[in-house]
């Protein structure tokens, strides 16, 4: 049959239509990237592909079972063809396949042109995914219209696929998010999906598609068939499932995923993702003005790495004393990077640090940096949960000692701070 003739006369034909706008219909809504994206590819496509996924599924499993009862309505497996079943299956759904891969990537097109970004593969692993779990979608609405007549396989398929993976992340238990063929979450800047993140989607929904399939198979003794197929799927499904049982609501995920570049402020690299690097001058400026006030107090402190905070994404990751990870993006922004670093520099890294030896060291490194205005703001912000003592009294006492006295302090209550 010609290729023409195949689209021309396959149900995926008059249902392209309506398959293709809704997803574009909610990229313009909730699918949409956030403005603030900076043309990170990865976050753009992470929110349209969000919610065509359940849209691509149900119409993939839909019409395959559509197109699996018309063939058997028509007799065609009770003929002598020439052509294999597998070929015939094949040619049937190639259509059906189409149109869900079109489905797919039509609205990461359109956000990814719209944003004026270049893919990457982190951006389309996820879309790689969802096609391959198209096709097994399609495998399993096929095997299903073989028994089942269309009037009802086609609609009930259709709704069970889409509540299944739509609303795959309101349940309870985590792992089914991490199966639903649904990659879950709308990525931060910085993040990408991890392997683990993506291979258990197309195995869990492959172990049942190989499954159903092993009925097509010819056997001598029909028993045999169900038997090796409810192996495969039962193996399958198990081991995906144990693979991903213990993870929490969110995917494995990468992050600093980005170009970063770095320059020298003396022994100290200060790194900035690409996307921001044109405040990176003054990144370096009060990195090199923090350490040199500093050293000036009798407190040497070096680094290896100041780094910005915007590609950890979800998840914070405390700084070291060799690595401070520091909110450079944001404090350019508002001309506050001499504070950002102050803040880093006190070497408070606990969770929950002492929150009055916490004030007076920072009132202390402001005092010695020149940034006293930042934090009398940060003060008042953090103060209406209540004072937890005298602070500028513990602060007037400490400015009284000899300079040596001081440094001593510094050094002795930043680690006293989370010992508490």
């Amino acid at each position: 049959m010609k290729i023409t003739v195949l689209f021309r006369t396959s149900p995926a034909l008059w249902a392209a239509p309506v398959a293709l706008a809704l997803p574009l219909m909610y990229y313009l809504g909730p699918g949409h990237p956030p403005a603030d994206n900076l043309g990170y590819a990865p976050e753009i496509t992470s929110y349209p592909l969000r919610f065509a996924y359940p849209f691509a599924y149900a119409v993939t499993s839909a019409l395959a079972a559509w197109v699996s009862a018309t063939l058997r309505q028509a007799g065609v497996w009770d003929m002598n063809n020439a052509r294999s079943r597998f070929r015939i299956a094949t040619q049937a759904l190639l259509p059906v396949v189409a149109l869900a891969w079109t489905m797919l990537a039509l609205p990461v097109l359109v956000a990814l042109t719209t944003e004026g970004a270049w893919p990457t593969w982190d951006s389309l692993s996820p879309l790689v995914v969802g096609m391959i779990v198209c096709v097994e979608h399609a495998v399993i609405g096929f095997a299903v219209g073989r028994w089942v007549p269309k009037v009802i396989a086609a609609p009930i398929l259709a709704v069970a696929t889409w509540v299944a993976v739509a609303f795959a992340v309101t349940v309870d238990a985590p792992w089914v998010r991490h199966v639903s063929g649904a990659f879950p979450e709308q990525l931060m800047f910085g993040e990408a999906p991890a392997w683990g993140a993506l291979w258990p989607h197309v195995a869990f929904t492959g172990s049942i598609a190989a499954a159903l399939m092993m009925g097509w198979l010819p056997a001598l003794h029909r028993m045999v068939a169900v038997a090796a197929a409810l192996v495969l799927g039962a193996a399958g499904v198990t081991s995906t499932y144990e693979a991903v049982k213990n993870y929490d609501y969110n995917p494995p995920l990468k992050t600093y995923a980005v170009n970063m570049e770095c320059r020298d402020a003396g022994h100290t690299a200060v790194c900035m993702p690409e996307q921001t690097a044109e405040a990176l001058p003054q990144a370096v400026k009060a990195t090199k003005g923090v350490l040199s006030d500093f050293a000036a107090a009798g407190v040497p402190l070096r680094p290896e790495t100041v780094i910005d905070t915007l590609p950890e994404g979800r998840f914070a990751t405390p700084s070291t004393a060799s690595t401070w990870r520091v909110p450079l993006t944001a404090a350019t922004g508002r001309r506050d990077a001499r504070f950002a670093v102050v803040i880093a520099a006190t070497g408070m890294n606990c969770a929950r640090p002492d929150p009055l030896l916490r004030r007076v060291v920072i009132a202390w490194s402001a005092q010695v940096t020149g940034t006293t205005s930042s934090w009398e703001r940060l003060r008042a912000v953090i103060d209406r949960q209540g004072s937890p003592g005298d602070v500028d009294g513990t602060l007037h006492s400490v400015l009284s000692r000899p300079a040596t006295e001081q440094a001593r302090w510094f050094t002795t209550t930043s680690k006293k701070a989370c010992n508490v």
